[in-house]
């Protein structure tokens, strides 16, 4: 029986997950990558997110922009990693209950705080800030508060979670159908799920009656760069079908960490493991493929009638069920002596080391070269320096293609973020550009870049993206 009190034993797994996380962020953590689409919240403007509240519905992540002071990006991010620590703690101790034994409820911690998705989604931490600690805050209510409580809670904490990511609700819907408090009944389940759906529900409403009351329409129209293909006639579904095969190759690819191959391990170690926990813990299983089907049925039925699929990163709450799934497994076999239990853990174990293995490589080697040629633009622009124009492409510059910089406006919000100065892309906008004599040729060739200033104007030219292997 465990004797040591609660708050103890999530003390001890949140110093796990932090550390983790500490580590494997490590060269990032005081220079943390932000996309171009979240620098509007580190810089507090709010465009881009009144555009995200009308396409996406993130409402939440709007009334962000309004906070009364601005922080830097190192500030956010030690935030954001230690409510998802937190977060992860609680789900180790929600699901596997607290006399699991220590180091499967510490493994259990450090699968999800390394979850693939919640990496993936993890360099939108300044918009993503109030959206993580609201599950957060959720997730220590399941943890000390009675089982109903937490239930009630849906209610307030789903709606909140919907206005700062779509699929947000989904994980706390698995925590409070997963949790070791709930009752191991049919009728709690369903009481749960009624729960989650009306709570839903109550946020959809919600976020549509604010599109309407600040934007004119009822609803989430669905943005034109994602390309919607609406269903209207059986062409259109055949079409979408197809969309939807490809769209789930592709899925698979990514929790796989780019390969095929290792994404449908990854599936047939869940089904494996879903197997033996259906013959040792029948109603558990269960309720694993409920939640998964809670979440994916609505999403990928939207998903084929309108032709929009949502990201990799979407899927956090299916990632803490199939590290639910591998641990409960283990934790059984290892009841049973012999050398299965034995494969199992060094299973299980082979799991977690081969996202260490991929996180590592993305913080470690693809990130910081983009951070630090950054950077090194910045401290080359003179002090008396007020706008900074820019030739060339993006891409040219050290690190941006590893680091998936997307939009000239990345290189744009970054120097901006470093420097305070106007910064223009004039490819981008030549308009900008029209009146100003560069010093330097705009066409030139240069493998490095060339920084030229003339009074409080600096002129930048980058070089061409490389070409070929």
């Amino acid at each position: 029986m465990n004797v040591r009190p609660l708050w103890q034993d999530l003390l001890r797994l949140w110093l796990l997950a932090f550390a983790a996380l500490l580590v494997i962020y490590g060269p990032l953590v005081i220079d943390p990558l932000v996309r171009h689409d979240d620098f509007p919240a580190l810089l507090g403007q709010k465009f881009m997110a009144n555009r995200k509240a009308l396409d996406e519905g993130r409402w939440l992540n709007y009334w962000w922009q309004f906070r009364p002071f601005l922080w830097s990006s190192p500030v956010s991010f030690a935030l954001y990693l230690m409510a998802w620590a937190t977060f992860s703690a609680c789900t180790s101790i929600t699901m596997l209950g607290r006399e699991a034994p220590g180091w499967y409820k510490g493994y259990f911690a450090l699968f999800v705080a390394l979850s693939l998705p919640a990496f993936m989604i993890a360099f939108w931490f300044n918009t993503l800030l109030p959206g993580v600690w609201i599950i957060t805050f959720y997730a220590l209510g399941v943890v000390f508060l009675p089982h109903r409580v937490s239930v009630a809670l849906l209610i307030v904490a789903v709606p909140l979670s919907f206005m700062a990511y779509t699929t947000y609700p989904f994980l706390l819907m698995a925590l409070a159908l997963m949790s070791y408090k709930a009752p191991k009944t049919y009728k709690s389940m369903a009481i749960t799920l009624f729960v989650f759906f009306f709570s839903l529900g109550v946020g959809m409403l919600s976020v549509y009656s604010l599109n309407y009351i600040y934007h004119g329409v009822f609803g989430i129209p669905i943005a034109d760069w994602r390309a919607p293909s609406e269903v209207q006639s059986t062409e259109d579904l055949i079409r979408n079908l197809g969309k939807l095969r490809i769209y789930l190759q592709t899925t698979i690819r990514q929790l796989g960490g780019g390969a095929a191959g290792s994404g449908v391990v990854l599936l047939a170690f869940f089904a494996i493991g879903w197997g033996i926990l259906f013959r040792s813990q029948r109603f558990v299983a269960i309720t694993v493929l409920v939640a998964m089907l809670a979440g994916l049925v609505p999403l990928l039925g939207k998903s084929l009638m309108s032709g929009v699929f949502v990201p990799a990163r979407a899927f956090g709450w299916i990632w803490l069920l199939l590290g639910f799934t591998f641990t409960a497994a283990t934790l059984h076999l290892s009841l049973t002596p012999g050398r299965v239990a034995s494969i199992a853990r060094i299973t299980i174990m082979y799991v977690l080391l081969i996202k260490i293995i991929l996180f590592g490589r993305a913080t470690y080697v693809r990130v910081p070269p983009w951070q630090e040629a950054t950077r090194d633009l910045a401290s080359a622009i003179p002090d008396t320096t007020e706008t900074v124009y820019i030739y060339g492409h993006y891409l040219g510059l050290t690190g941006a293609g590893p680091a998936g910089i997307q939009f000239p406006r990345g290189l744009r919000l970054r120097l901006v973020y470093l420097t305070g100065l106007d910064v223009v892309i004039c490819d981008e906008t030549p308009d900008e550009c029209a009146d100003v004599e560069p010093p330097i040729d705009p066409r030139g060739w240069t493998h490095i870049p060339i920084i030229e200033s003339e009074g409080n104007q600096t002129f930048m030219l980058m070089p061409y993206p490389p070409i070929g292997p």
